[in-house]
């Protein structure tokens, strides 16, 4: 590193392609002090000093043909990085979405979604329509034997509450073990199904 290197003013500033990819920036760039950021606690707020200093680490590191071709090549790489967060966060609602999607679809949710509506309580409660989705919960076993244990949001035209499923499947043959719901206007839970 050269430290006695004139710094120009005009590349002074923030930079997010150094802030957001740090380590990876870091590397490429010759500018290894961003590995500090891996210290537990310390290396969080190191993320801002990073942000911050990288322009002059990268200037000092690094040959560059001109002002305008380094700044060329932070843009560059900050457009890279935006891209790269935008994409991977597409990626992660959509995979969330399809998850939800897939257990509120689930044959025990229609399972107990027909059981709940035979109850005068869930009438009087939440009414139709209605509309539910997934609060919590977890599913084990997708081969032979499995359950799942699921809590959905119910809302309805005269009220909402929670609904809680326990069910299991032999061979995805699903059947449920526990239904009961708890209206939000009611202390005591509505068992449909007790628990055995």
């Amino acid at each position: 590193m050269d430290n006695d290197k004139y710094i120009p003013e005009e590349i002074k500033g923030w930079n997010w392609g150094a802030f957001l990819t740090s380590i990876i920036w870091g590397i490429r760039f010759k500018c290894y002090k961003t590995f500090l950021v891996y210290i537990p606690l310390f290396g969080f707020f190191y993320l801002f000093v990073v942000g911050a200093r990288a322009n002059q680490w990268a200037w000092q590191n690094n040959h560059w043909e001109s002002i305008e071709a380094f700044k060329a090549t932070q843009k560059k790489w900050t457009l890279g990085t935006l891209v790269f967060y935008i994409a991977l966060i597409a990626f992660a609602v959509t995979y969330v979405n399809k998850g939800v999607s897939e257990f509120e679809n689930a044959p025990y949710a229609s399972l107990a979604l027909v059981a709940l509506e035979q109850s005068e309580s869930f009438q009087a409660n939440i009414g139709k329509p209605y509309e539910y989705s997934l609060y919590a919960g977890t599913q084990r076993g997708y081969e032979a034997k499995g359950f799942a244990e699921m809590t959905f949001d119910v809302q309805g035209v005269n009220g909402k509450g929670k609904l809680f499923v326990n069910a299991s499947h032999v061979n995805q043959v699903w059947q449920l073990e526990c239904l009961s719901i708890q209206y939000a206007n009611s202390k005591q839970p509505d068992i449909l199904i007790p628990c055995d």
